[in-house]
């Protein structure tokens, strides 16, 4: 099994999880655990956008919260976790047991550091609900000889070589080939981080948050979601309020164009590609920043 966690404060956890990969606003750990792999993302911009957090949070099933620091950057990373309907793992380091009733939070567990590991693989997460193949893109370059090369997380279903894809432009690529902890790889499921060697695109038609699947997905610009707001942010989402909107890799400014009792209807000034079902942070100035999240029910163009 592979699998991809958040691990939102504390680099020592993340160097404890796994050995240091790839680093830009995001640090990748990796770790081989019996017969599993372990990518941990660690949020390591320090540039106070907090689009790196919201990102990791995002793409990972898990997310592992150190609480040897109890605090602005502990408080954030936990009322964001909150608002997902992920398996949160907290270490043992310190009490937490008061913020934990404060936001109603069921699905978490409390762990000694000797037991993480065990836990981040225990197979307890989600079965898949859809049919086909995705891949989140986080990076694409060219590579003299090989041509592009896309860096990205499957999110759904697996890939092989010479598999035909669609990309977010509507460009149809055929995957050359699929490295995985850099390792030639004959198929990579969900939860692997990989390297595609594309053909029939270049790097400077893809960015960060394209997707690769294996039916075509239409850029949006108006979404309804469904969403939750914490309750620790204080913030009434009113109609023309405007936030930054982070999706899986992808990232917008956005307007509220209304509002309803648990629905949100959104205009991003960039469109970007949208499946329903994906989960998004708004984001705001005040901490805690990430103080909303939904999920899209529909998207149009």
């Amino acid at each position: 099994m592979n699998i991809v966690i958040a691990i939102p404060v504390d680099e020592n956890l993340a160097s404890f999880i796994g050995k240091k990969g790839s680093s830009e606003s995001i640090t990748y750990y990796n770790r081989k655990f019996e017969n599993d792999i372990i990518v941990a993302m660690f949020p390591s911009q320090d540039d106070e956008k907090v689009h790196a957090l919201a990102e990791s949070l995002l793409m990972a099933s898990k997310i592992v919260l150190s609480t040897v620091n109890v605090d602005k950057k502990f408080g954030e990373a936990f009322v964001a976790a909150s608002l997902l309907n992920k398996k949160l793992l907290l270490t043992d380091d310190n009490d937490v047991s008061g913020l934990l009733k404060g936001v109603h939070m069921s699905n978490y567990q409390i762990v000694p550091r000797e037991g993480l590991l065990a836990s981040i693989i225990s197979h307890d997460a989600p079965a898949q609900s859809r049919e086909g193949v995705r891949v989140d893109i986080d990076k694409s370059f060219p590579v003299r000889g090989i041509g592009t090369v896309a860096l990205g997380v499957v999110t759904r279903g697996v890939v092989r070589p010479h598999d035909k894809m669609c990309h977010s432009s509507g460009k149809q690529v055929m995957v050359r080939s699929i490295q995985s902890q850099d390792e030639d790889v004959e198929s990579a499921d969900v939860g692997t981080r990989v390297g595609l060697s594309l053909k029939d695109i270049g790097d400077d038609e893809m960015g960060k948050g394209d997707l690769l699947t294996s039916a075509p997905v239409r850029r949006s610009k108006k979404l309804v979601l469904d969403y939750k707001a914490s309750p620790a942010a204080k913030e009434t989402i009113l109609e023309s309020s405007t936030y930054r909107f982070v999706m899986n890799f992808a990232r917008s400014d956005c307007v509220v164009t209304k509002v309803g009792p648990q629905e949100l209807e959104l205009e991003l000034a960039s469109a970007m590609p949208v499946e329903v079902g994906d989960e998004a942070f708004l984001v705001r100035q005040e901490m805690p920043r990430l103080f909303a999240s939904g999920k899209v029910k529909s998207a149009t163009a």
